[in-house]
């Protein structure tokens, strides 16, 4: 067979193969999709803190400057989100989040806390078009980030009433999963 002959043949056979991969990988992406659409109940992916970690001394800042003590918050459930507006997954998450947030406020049911990292107000105020939604304050300081251990963007935790810290959420979640209600409402949330 000349050489030429056994470049195209080889060529031939490397396209086939290249096909069936995409193929099988295509398939399998289309039963995994299905499996997931089949699973009801699926975990909304979270970590449970066990330890009865209580919500570190901390203090943020509202828009308007005044302060906000973490102390003050003890009452009910509040969901903690760490976040910034040079973060992508963070800005794709947060409008789902403060849409749930306002819900679960409005039932009375927990008090979201949008803790903003950025360095100042004026990015924050860019990023949502000029008026800053409610529940939204700022870290004002790297410190605070460090007491909740966040080093990776977006971060969330769930704080129960009497201040221990039950759930983290690490990483950009679909906050409109019905899992995620659940969590929040505490039907599935670790006894105290």
């Amino acid at each position: 067979m000349p050489a030429r002959s056994r470049l195209r043949a080889i060529a031939a056979a490397a396209g086939v193969l290249v096909l069936v991969q995409a193929l099988a990988v295509g398939l399998y992406w289309a039963v995994e999709r299905r499996r997931g659409a089949e699973r009801p109940g699926r975990p909304f992916a979270h970590e449970r803190l066990h330890d009865g970690q209580r919500m570190p001394d901390a203090t943020f800042e509202h828009p308007d400057g005044t302060l906000l003590d973490a102390a003050a918050l003890r009452g009910r459930p509040v969901l903690l989100h760490f976040w910034a507006t040079w973060c992508a997954p963070c800005r794709a998450e947060l409008p789902r989040l403060l849409a749930l947030g306002r819900q679960l406020e409005k039932a009375g049911r927990l008090h979201l806390v949008a803790v903003s990292v950025d360095e100042n107000w004026d990015v924050v105020r860019a990023f949502f078009g000029g008026e800053v939604p409610p529940g939204v304050v700022r870290a004002g300081s790297p410190a605070v980030q460090r007491r909740f251990g966040v080093s990776t963007l977006p971060d969330t935790f769930l704080v129960e009433a009497d201040g221990r810290m039950s759930l983290r959420f690490t990483g950009a979640r679909d906050w409109r999963a019905p899992e995620a209600t659940t969590l929040l409402l505490g039907q599935e949330r670790p006894a105290p």
